[in-house]
């Protein structure tokens, strides 16, 4: 069902009132349960995608040299400290998975904008591999 979104309920917060009545050693308990609800999809979705292909992306992402960092940088989905720890890893798979750890608290929106940096920094393939673009079944392609 394309386009649907799940509701998740995450947060129940008690309000405990407790009175002892004066005549017995009973003590009663009022709870008020409050829950609030959000997307699933918008919040965990691009998570899931990026523990599904941890491995490949981590074999496969080129992010030190690519200009991936970069473009993320200056469409401010990673901050400055995050893209000089990222590009100050000795070796590619410690940067991607530095990267991974950042995109992974990173908003959907965010995560959209990581796939089109993957797009203009030449690795297509890596972008449709995640999202299975090529099948054209893609749930975050903005095509």
């Amino acid at each position: 069902m394309a386009g649907a979104k799940s509701r998740l309920c995450l947060h129940t917060s008690l309000l405990y009132n407790s009175h002892r009545d004066s005549r017995c050693s009973t003590l009663t308990v009022c709870v008020t349960v409050c829950v609030c609800c959000i997307d699933f999809n918008e919040q965990f979705s691009h998570s899931s995608v990026i523990r599904q292909h941890y491995v490949f992306l981590l074999e496969t992402l080129e992010v030190k040299f690519s200009g991936l960092v970069h473009e993320l940088y200056s469409k401010e989905v990673v901050s400055g400290v995050e893209r000089d720890d990222i590009c100050a890893e000795q070796t590619s798979f410690r940067a991607n998975e530095k990267l991974l750890s950042v995109l992974s608290r990173k908003s959907q929106q965010q995560f959209q904008l990581f796939l089109n940096a993957l797009d203009n920094s030449g690795q297509q393939h890596v972008h449709n591999v995640i999202t299975a673009r090529q099948l054209g079944r893609s749930m975050y392609s903005s095509a």
